[in-house]
């Protein structure tokens, strides 16, 4: 069989698995914040990054396409998360020569203090003035090579820890990724599976399992012009529904990259609000001066507010 029927048939396969999970076991996960995307270029984008090659954004969305990176990277992220809450990340990029690079990633997500309440016979809440706190972090590893010269693979491996007051659990998951240069160069195809593993320790002793939010994801990138590239994501993580997501970037000055996107999957965020017609819509820009690079991103949840997030970045030479 041919590498492209092979590519071709791995592709349907992977979309058939997205297709059948829709609406699957819709909220039944924890460790949702595996979710959670620490990259403002990546925001600004809608996301939409799973096809892109040369990228250290390929840490959190395809391990395979952190390949092609020249110099070392290190690029911190501060994410302004709903409902008060606010997390950020540290990300580091080393190629080892052209045909293997290395990263390390860490994250952390504060949920701040959430007032402690219980329930009365009644069925009334009840303010106990207190409060506790929620948060997690995560850290990980990833490894990419040149299988040939059609193909990139990666694979990243990930530890979670979620806290919750006095309670606690943990998760080990991997990535798995792949990227395809077709013939023509303009355009990038990539998969993914994002968070496969499995729950180690437990908030309860009858080990309750969370569940884990493994993602299944498809991506295409088209480089229209020098300046100009626009990228699809579909996506299926367990627990949710399917996504689409549309993204593109332009290089407007040397110095300068404005970005947009929508997220399709944004009918949740819709509760009647004056916002609403925003949900889904991101925007961002990047900066770059000599080894330095700052990037913004700001993504509409409707009337549920905006998420901010400003990812700086310094190439070592």
């Amino acid at each position: 069989m041919s590498l492209k029927k092979i590519l071709s048939l791995s592709l349907g396969l992977l979309l058939s698995l997205i297709l059948l999970g829709v609406n699957d076991n819709a909220g039944t996960t924890g460790f949702n914040n595996l979710q959670v995307i620490y990259s403002a270029r990546a925001m600004g984008m809608a996301y939409a990054m799973t096809g892109f090659s040369g990228t250290m954004e390929g840490l959190q969305f395809n391990p395979a396409s952190i390949l092609q990176t020249e110099e070392r990277i290190l690029a911190s992220t501060y994410n302004n998360y709903v409902v008060a809450s606010n997390g950020g990340a540290l990300h580091y990029l080393v190629p080892r020569n052209e045909r293997v690079t290395y990263g390390l990633m860490l994250h952390y997500l504060n949920f701040g203090q959430i007032d402690r309440t219980e329930i009365t016979a009644g069925n009334e809440y009840l303010d106990l003035d207190d409060s506790f706190g929620a948060s997690d972090i995560m850290f990980g590893a990833s490894a990419a090579r040149v299988l040939n010269p059609a193909i990139d693979v990666g694979i990243s491996l990930k530890y979670i820890y979620d806290k919750i007051d006095t309670y606690s659990a943990s998760a080990l998951v991997i990535d798995g990724g792949l990227i395809h240069h077709p013939a023509n160069e303009k355009i990038t195809v990539g998969i993914a599976i994002r968070n496969l593993g499995k729950q180690i320790t437990y908030y309860t002793n009858d080990k309750y399992s969370e569940g884990l939010s493994t993602t299944f994801a498809a991506g295409v990138s088209y480089q229209f012009r020098p300046n100009f590239i626009a990228a699809i994501d579909i996506s299926k993580p367990r627990g949710s529904n399917l996504g689409v997501k549309f993204g593109m970037e332009a290089q407007v000055h040397p110095m300068l990259k404005l970005r947009g996107g929508y997220n399709a999957n944004s009918a949740d965020w819709r509760t009647g609000g004056n916002w609403d017609w925003s949900s889904g819509l991101t925007f961002g820009a990047g900066f770059n001066w000599k080894n330095y690079g700052l990037d913004y991103g700001i993504a509409s949840y409707g009337n549920l507010g905006f998420v901010n997030q400003v990812t700086l970045q310094y190439k070592f030479e």
